[in-house]
């Protein structure tokens, strides 16, 4: 039942609305707050309310979905992650316009004593993520995706650090990225994805059972060692007219490669680039 017609049923009958205070899926858009775009200032007031008449137990999956139009506070914000984040919780998702990139900054205390313990997947778009040095809340995690996030490399290594149940890293347009390192004790993890950081320069991995990687953006280092059991190996490379491109040195032999893909453009629908050095892609072959 959509998140509105729950919250009218609720107010008609006393058993709806027991078990409306203990709802395990909270989805805050502007579709399931019934609001038009007339009233998309509204959205503040209608997930206050929605949230005083929860029990603060029970959330399963949280999703907070919006735009400029509905001008929410960021103090409102973490008012809301800090009463619907309680241990138990499964799946997080943040999307924020760009302007809170650096605006906001994801509280990693709503994720202490224990509340982070069982989230299996997180989604953050635009938002600023420091955690620091220790940092081991997401032990749960499988999934990870980061968009437009405001993270550095070292930073996004104490994240996944005591992630050991991780299996995909989706990694986009994270522009503090310059160097991203993999541990080898991420034995799970399997699927990693990079795209748009431009200020990436090094992508090492030695995570042992790595299989696929997708790449996108400037030409980088690929440092694999122990994750050279890729098989699925995507590489784009973006271009930039009149400047030099080069392919990135491979140091690593793909012994287990079976499906690669090379593509050069501005983006996955441009046409080639004449002036490539279409050489350069020997260091894959």
């Amino acid at each position: 039942m959509p998140l509105c017609d729950s919250a009218h049923s609720a107010c008609v009958s006393r058993t709806f609305l027991r078990s409306w205070r203990c709802h395990p899926k909270l989805i805050f858009t502007e579709e399931t707050l019934g609001l038009k775009r007339t009233e998309a200032r509204d959205f503040t007031s209608r997930v206050n309310q929605i949230l005083k008449n929860h029990s603060d137990t029970g959330v399963k999956i949280l999703e907070f979905v919006f735009d400029d139009r509905n001008n929410v506070n960021t103090c409102h914000l973490n008012s809301w992650l800090q009463k619907a984040v309680t241990p138990g919780i499964e799946k997080i998702t943040l999307f924020l316009p760009w302007r809170y990139r650096e605006e906001y900054n994801f509280p990693c205390s709503i994720l202490l004593d224990g509340r982070g313990n069982s989230i299996w997947y997180l989604d953050l778009t635009n938002c600023a993520f420091h955690p620091m040095v220790g940092f081991d809340c997401l032990r749960s995690l499988t999934k990870l995706r980061l968009y437009g996030v405001c993270i550095t490399g070292d930073e996004l290594g104490h994240l996944i650090s005591n992630c050991f149940a991780l299996e995909e890293l989706q990694v986009w347009c994270c522009m503090e990225l310059i160097c991203s390192t993999i541990p080898f004790w991420l034995q799970r993890l399997s699927c990693l994805t990079v795209s748009e950081c431009d200020m990436l320069r090094v992508i090492e991995s030695t995570a042992p059972n790595l299989t696929t990687l997708d790449f996108f953006g400037e030409p980088v280092q690929l440092v694999l060692r122990e994750s050279s059991k890729v098989k699925h190996l995507k590489v784009g490379y973006s271009y930039t007219p009149n400047a030099t491109v080069n392919t990135p040195m491979v140091a690593d032999k793909f012994l287990a490669i079976k499906h690669l893909n090379i593509h050069l453009g501005e983006d996955y629908d441009d046409a080639v680039t004449p002036t490539y050095d279409y050489l350069s892609l020997a260091s894959f072959l």
